[in-house]
């Protein structure tokens, strides 16, 4: 997953303001951890996988 892809996930589930901190709550990381996966545009693995559960998650409680 490159840094393009873990923005586009931070926006869709919480707008372009905060959205860091929302994600790094619900992965249980601090901010700066974000913050460095999209300065290396690269999420480690294990993160990678629980964005896309995540995004998931997201997309079937909205539609529901």
């Amino acid at each position: 997953m490159t840094s393009r892809d873990l923005v586009r996930i931070g926006h869709k589930m919480f707008g372009r303001q905060g959205w860091v901190i929302a994600l790094a709550t619900i992965l249980k990381v601090d901010a700066s951890t974000i913050r460095r996966w999209i300065a290396a545009d690269k999420v480690p693995g294990p993160a990678a996988v629980a964005l896309k559960f995540l995004e998931k998650e997201f997309e079937d409680r909205r539609w529901s």
